[in-house]
């Protein structure tokens, strides 16, 4: 429904704005969000990017502060609070990193790894349902095709920007 009114307002205009790949990331972005957000729901008050965080020290990808903010792509202000709100709920704890005193070092609590060894099943379930939704030539396609995505997100250099001179 919501679809067809997006489509009538864009043709009014006359413009498609589902031919915008922009457009489509984020709407797939938001579909995927809710739906990750309904299973958090389901079992506790984790808040998806507090999972995010969660996860990615379960996973055993990182423990420092930095390399966990970039692997979840949260922003810095977003990521200290979501650090702080996981801190004061009792699912991780800090230590300053000895290495860099920049950053600081997450530790799951007993709480956190529980709601991980409840929660990673459901999320490994989810993603062999988007997976069997993939054609096999699509799922060989799809990360490629999302990580050369993200590399032309990381630039402006197709704007041609006017120089003083002209």
């Amino acid at each position: 429904m919501r679809d067809d009114a997006e489509k009538e307002i864009a043709e009014g205009a006359g413009f498609d704005l589902s031919l915008l790949l922009p457009f489509q990331i984020t709407k797939l972005s938001n579909r995927l969000a809710a739906q990750a957000r309904a299973i958090l729901a389901r079992h506790d008050n984790l808040s998806l990017p507090q999972w995010r965080i969660i996860r990615v020290i379960a996973m055993g990808l990182s423990n420092r502060s930095t390399e966990i903010r970039k692997s979840t792509g949260i922003d810095k202000s977003q990521f200290s609070k979501t650090v702080n709100a996981l801190v004061e709920e009792g699912y991780v704890v800090t230590v300053p990193c000895q290495e860099d005193h920049r950053q600081i070092e997450l530790i799951l609590t007993g709480k956190a790894i529980a709601a991980y060894e409840l929660l990673a099943p459901e999320f490994a379930a989810r993603q062999q349902h988007l997976l069997v939704a993939l054609t096999p030539a699509q799922r060989e396609m799809i990360f490629p095709a999302i990580h050369a995505l993200a590399r032309a997100a990381e630039t402006i250099d197709f704007i041609d920007t006017p120089t003083s001179e002209d």
